[in-house]
């Protein structure tokens, strides 16, 4: 049997910060890859606001799986 999971990345629009618009985001766990699509769909709906730090959630339990969406990069 073949594990069809793996750590989700992409990336969600930014407020707040004129030299960027979006910033990279990833799971906390891997996700069945069947949910990707249902992820990006969701993320597309969320802005985060500027300064933002490695780590920070920014989505919380993201479609009841458990699993937080975190920022990977740092913008100030």
């Amino acid at each position: 049997m073949v594990d069809d999971r793996d750590i989700f990345t992409s990336l969600v629009r930014i407020k707040g910060n004129q030299n960027y618009k979006v910033v990279s985001v990833k799971s906390t766990k891997p996700i069945e890859k069947r949910l990707w699509r249902e992820f990006s769909k969701v993320l597309s709906r969320i802005y985060a606001s500027a300064p933002i730090n490695i780590g920070d959630v920014i989505c919380r339990n993201i479609m009841n799986t458990g699993v937080d969406i975190i920022c990977t990069k740092k913008i100030d």
